[in-house]
């Protein structure tokens, strides 16, 4: 029977363990958010570092062709039996995150009206409300309140820092 199984990977090894599975004609899920934008790295990172999801039938691959893939620590399990993770939670994940668009400097999400503090440059230290994403190069618009007025910058997300 299709379920969907949990993986521990080894650190930094989900991309590989995501190719060496689909490679052996399994569905493999690896959840990703925007990151913060920095030279020689990935425009992404995972949702949840060292774990990914594989869709499989372990009675016909067998428990080691997912626990003893490169690059994975194990399958998730509970008793000694894989856990099995449910269709409903893959596809409200999938769902969630394909509405994440953008990042702070930390890497946490932002959404329009949250606030940030503007971490560098002319604007350094100066709290504002993030309105929306502008391009995928990682620019976006701000509004700061100046003179009991708003008004809109354009910067770089990876300037921002979301205020808890």
């Amino acid at each position: 029977m299709l379920s969907w199984y949990a993986l521990h990977t080894k650190p930094h090894k989900e991309r590989q363990v995501e190719s060496v599975l689909t490679e052996r004609g399994i569905q493999v899920y690896f959840p990703t958010i925007p990151a913060p934008p920095r030279r020689g790295r990935s425009p992404e990172r995972a949702f949840f570092p060292c774990y990914l999801f594989a869709y499989t039938d372990l009675e016909s691959v067998g428990l080691w062709t997912l626990h003893y893939a490169p690059g994975v620590r194990g399958v998730v399990m509970f008793g000694g039996i894989p856990a099995r993770v449910g269709d409903d939670l893959i596809v409200a994940l999938r769902a969630r995150l394909a509405d994440v668009k953008v990042v702070d400097e930390r890497g946490e999400v932002l959404k329009p009206g949250d606030r940030v503090v503007i971490t560098s440059g002319p604007f350094a230290d100066v709290e504002a409300l993030f309105d929306r994403k502008l391009s995928a190069a990682g620019r976006v618009r701000v509004l700061i309140k100046m003179l009991q007025h708003s008004a809109a910058v354009e910067l770089d997300a990876n300037v921002l820092r979301k205020v808890r």
